[in-house]
């Protein structure tokens, strides 16, 4: 293994990211892993899906016969110095949140000359975008919707409680840890998330089209709150199939966000409680200051 992660020259750069032996070391559950490549310890397998800067794959370990993912980051995509702290910032977070039972863990990182490599926990359920679509109305039943929101506003809390805003909150980075269930859900993809202090504000548009908040949108200055209104969006598509906010481009879909004209279409929400609707109404508020807090979500009678 090399020890620091280098641009090739055709970036323009040429520089070391930084000498990261030690910090690859300090992920690994056998330190002696890391000694030797990827390749020697695991085996890539299938193609599970892409992101914004990797490839995840199963991988199998050929020593224990465990299935893992693999999140596989070309270093030839990593453009600019930001590029590279971002990648290390990402795995920085993940270190501080393993352990949690709804977030996806990092067993290990690789590094070579070619890819920064971050084994993680598999799970064989899917995301939730496609468990809904499977779903014979597209949407969940509100007990269903209600235990699944539970989780996730768990986990939204414990990351806050632990500094970091997760910046890209949706069904397609909400994993099931087993296939056809919503019993246990997994948060994952931190390719976003940045750390926060609690009284902390910052800028900057992160996220997803239909999920971002509208102070983000307007270039306002925000705040953990931005993580609750894309908690709201994602409970509106649970119990409806739906987003809240939709566009037939991406310009017309910011400002119907930044509008934040809330609609409950007869079909299906006249089947819907009205404190789920009115959970909903609270949590996509366009104010930041008067948007629940997740503890003030949990404690709403929707969630008893």
């Amino acid at each position: 293994m090399s020890c620091c992660l280098f641009l090739p020259a055709v970036c323009g750069i040429g520089r070391c990211w930084a000498d990261i032996k030690t910090w690859v070391l300090s992920w690994s559950n056998d330190s002696k892993s890391t000694l030797t490549s990827f390749e020697d310890r695991y085996e890539l397998g299938i193609e599970l899906g892409s992101r914004d800067c990797g490839v995840i794959h199963e991988c199998f370990d050929k020593r224990s016969n465990e299935t893992w993912a693999c999140k596989s980051i070309a270093k030839k995509r990593l453009i600019i110095r930001d590029d590279i702290l971002n990648v290390k910032l990402e795995v920085d977070i993940m270190k501080r949140l393993s352990g949690h039972p709804n977030i996806v863990n990092l067993k290990e990182v690789y590094e070579d000359a070619n890819y920064v490599r971050l084994v993680m926990e598999l799970c064989t359920g899917g995301d939730l975008y496609d468990f809904i679509q499977t779903c014979e109305a597209k949407r969940l039943s509100e007990f269903s919707a209600r235990h699944l929101f539970q989780q996730l506003l768990l986990v939204i809390m414990y990351c806050h409680e632990n500094g970091v805003i997760h910046r890209d909150l949706k069904p397609e980075n909400i994993l099931l840890a087993t296939k056809g269930s919503y019993f246990s859900i997994k948060l994952t993809d931190f390719g976003f998330a940045t750390y926060i202090q609690p009284e902390e504000k910052l800028r900057g548009v992160f996220g997803t089209r239909f999920y971002i908040a509208p102070e983000i949108l307007t270039g306002k200055e925000y705040n953990q709150t931005a993580d609750i209104w894309s908690a709201g969006v994602i409970l509106y598509i649970l119990l409806s199939g739906k987003v809240p906010f939709w566009g037939a481009t991406e310009e017309t879909t910011f400002d119907a966000i930044m509008a934040a004209k809330l609609h409950f279409p007869s079909d299906p929400w006249d089947q819907i409680s009205v404190s789920a609707k009115d959970l909903i109404t609270k949590i996509l508020s366009p104010y930041p200051t008067k948007r629940l807090t997740a503890p003030q979500i949990l404690d709403h009678p929707w969630m008893k």
